[in-house]
């Protein structure tokens, strides 16, 4: 079984006590043996024993049919040797011999069967004879040393004269080759005389048998004292004998009241085929490859096979190599991620990181403006940084066993909420602190002078960041996440999985209060941006976006709220847990950079349109050149209305600043320190733009 790596066999057996006994004996050696080093599944076919199965191979085919449905790959072959021609030309037919099949035949065949046998090259029994393997109980055996209970029985046996080895041959029975059923069998003279190492079974086991009887009943004489004694006694007490006979070390199975198989010597033969001179007919030599061995004590020893020096098995391709024991699967679905999936990750993470480092750029550019001015490149720097390292985090999630080894994918499961947690962080401290440093400004009159500087964010970011860090190193530490693939219930017929799913998991849930913690810290920062964003609602943009960062903060509450169930919900499936995933993160980053970024590059736009628009001219030394040199009435006419309109736009936005002005010095605010402070202006260039419109 473990040199074959077999768990399933098929046993075609004649439906006799031989054959019915040797098919139970194998079904229970298959199941008397631990879990993972037994067979687990044994088919037996029978058919009827009949001296006309040759006429009428009807029920004999059913069987060979079965064997052929059963999608096995070994066989397991118990009947006599007058069936073996007929089963194996049907087998041919059937197409269950040959190269990607193993034929073995219990000592009802006999390896005498192929003496002197040849068959055409090509031929049914030629292909289905090569590779075949015959397992014989043998009657001990003989080495040089002369050391073993068989050579002790041979050489004494062969020192008796001609006329006790007469004697003894013409009670010994062997088959009848005429057929006379008044005898079923017929001694062959010649059987003792075998100088073979092997000798033929019968000697052996007769003697032991024998001597068995004798000391059973030299050990009932002993108890009893007395010569009498009936069959039942005489059995139970054969079966409570052990001794060391011709055969081995006799002992007996007191369940089955049988020989146990550990104390019997068995040979494996194994047959290779010889083509002659012509090339076109083959035989088959019949060679011993290993043989078994006991270690001495109870019937529970296990039996060892040793293989014979220099001997090799040589299966039905004419190989060493053991063919399949079972068909090929019809494959695991891995649930495995695909390639488009991989791509369109790749494509939303590539997208995450052109803005980012896009947007990044933007903001370096335009560092001297002064609405970059006013939301601070610190700001702007922090959030694409956090942003891109969200982004990052795709590439861990989107890795399994497909790609990488199993070590890699523990890595990746791990590296994950890392990366995820830290973006997260870094971008979300800038929002944050944007928006309650703003509301301190407003909504605290007391506070006269108020900078919104590097250190507002770094504070709770460093709280943030060390409060995840704290807990990230715990979970890593304690109980990480492991790539586990997950079989589900759904087996082929030889207990194959067809269907699993690998995914990152936890030891006994022990990752929970980890993830727990983590969200606890982070919806209850989420949720306090969410109320600061909500106080704030009612200051214009031009001072601290409140209005995008609010609709920011809405947008990734809602994507947790939604996105946390489905991610468990999708769990089971690798392919829709990283799509979830992997769209959750793709829309909390763009959302936070479309929506920080397009408002200024809009009002930038619309800035340096306005500007242009008021400097359609150049004003040199008081003198004001037109664009056109010839001074066209209609331009003139036109500019006019343009200094008229700022004229006007001008007395409102003043009488709408000092009505600011009041407002805030009710407050205790001064307007200027609050423009200084903040770095925002409400009118872009006001005093230039006035300034220009002179003419």
């Amino acid at each position: 079984r473990n040199r074959l790596d077999l768990s399933f066999l098929g046993v075609l057996y004649v439906n006799d006590a031989y054959g019915s006994a040797f098919h139970a004996a194998i079904q229970e050696a298959a199941a008397d043996r631990e879990e993972g080093d037994r067979i687990e599944e044994v088919k037996g076919y029978s058919f009827s024993y009949s001296e006309g199965v040759a006429d009428d191979t009807s029920e004999l085919e059913l069987a060979i049919k079965q064997l052929k449905e059963s999608r096995l790959r070994v066989f397991f072959g118990v009947f006599y040797s007058e069936h073996y021609d007929i089963i194996m030309n049907l087998a041919y037919e059937y197409g269950i011999v040959g190269p990607e099949y193993l034929w073995i035949m219990s000592d009802g065949l006999g390896a005498t069967h192929f003496r002197d046998k040849k068959y055409d090259v090509g031929s049914p029994l030629a292909v289905a004879t090569q590779g075949i393997s015959i397992l014989q109980a043998e009657g001990g055996l003989e080495t040089p040393d002369g050391s073993t209970g068989t050579d002790r029985f041979i050489k004494a046996y062969f020192n008796q004269g001609d006329d006790a080895v007469n004697y003894t041959t013409c009670k010994r029975p062997a088959s009848n080759s005429q057929n006379d059923k008044s005898v079923y069998y017929v001694a062959e003279q010649d059987f003792f005389r075998s100088k073979t190492l092997y000798p033929g079974v019968g000697a052996t086991f007769a003697y032991d048998t024998a001597i068995g009887i004798g000391l059973a009943a030299c050990q009932l004489f002993e108890e009893k004292g007395t010569e009498y004694f009936n069959g039942e006694e005489l059995f139970n007490a054969f079966v409570n004998t052990e001794f060391d006979g011709a055969t081995g070390r006799i002992q007996i199975d007191p369940t089955t009241t049988s020989r146990s198989a550990q104390s019997a010597f068995f040979v494996l033969y194994n047959s290779d085929g010889v083509l002659d001179e012509t090339g076109e007919f083959i035989s088959f030599n019949i060679e011993t490859i290993s043989h078994t061995t006991t270690t001495p004590g109870s019937i529970s020893s296990d039996v060892m096979w040793v293989d014979l020096p220099g001997k090799s098995y040589h299966y039905a391709d004419g190989s060493t190599i053991p063919p399949p024991t079972i068909p090929p699967g019809i494959g695991e679905d891995l649930h495995q991620i695909s390639l488009g999936l991989r791509i369109a990750a790749g494509i939303m993470m590539g997208l995450i990181f052109i803005f980012s480092i896009g947007f990044m750029g933007w903001t370096y550019y335009h560092r001297t403006t002064h609405i970059v001015r006013a939301s601070q490149p610190f700001f702007l720097y922090i959030i694409c940084i956090g942003t891109f390292i969200m982004g990052s985090a795709i590439i861990p999630i989107s890795i399994d066993d497909g790609i990488v080894s199993v070590e890699g994918c523990d890595i990746a499961c791990m590296f994950s909420p890392w990366l995820v947690t830290y973006g997260f962080v870094i971008a979300f401290s800038a929002l944050f602190s944007k928006t309650w440093r703003i509301n301190q400004i407003f909504h605290h009159p007391q506070l006269r002078r108020v900078t919104v500087n590097i250190k507002d964010v770094i504070v709770p970011f460093l709280i943030l960041l060390g409060l995840n860090t704290i807990v990230l190193i715990c979970w890593t530490a304690i109980s990480p996440l492991k790539w586990e693939r997950v079989h589900t219930d759904a087996r082929d017929d030889f207990g194959r999985p067809l269907d699993s799913t690998g995914r990152c998991t936890v030891e006994n849930n022990k990752s929970l209060p980890f993830v727990v913690l983590l969200l606890i810290i982070n919806m209850a920062v989420l949720l306090l941006a969410n109320i600061q964003a909500y106080q704030a609602r009612t200051i214009t943009v031009e001072f601290s976006e409140s209005k995008y960062i609010g609709i920011i903060n809405a947008s990734i509450l809602q994507a947790g709220i939604i996105g946390g169930p489905l991610l468990v919900i999708a769990g089971s499936e690798p392919s829709a847990f990283v799509l979830t995933a992997v769209g959750g993160i793709f829309v909390i980053c763009m959302s936070i950079l479309l929506l920080i970024f397009i408002p200024k590059m809009k009002y930038l736009q619309e800035w340096k349109k306005k500007r242009f628009s008021s400097r359609s001219g150049s004003n040199v030394s008081g003198i004001k050149v037109l664009n056109n040199p010839r001074g066209d009435d209609y331009e003139l006419r036109q500019l006019k209305f343009q200094i008229e309109a700022s004229k006007v736009e001008k007395s409102e936005t003043s009488r709408k600043m000092e009505l600011l002005r009041q407002a805030l010095a009710s407050r205790g605010i001064e307007m200027d320190d609050l423009l200084e402070t903040t770095e925002v202006t409400l009118l872009p260039n006001e005093n230039e733009s006035f300034q220009d419109n002179r003419v």
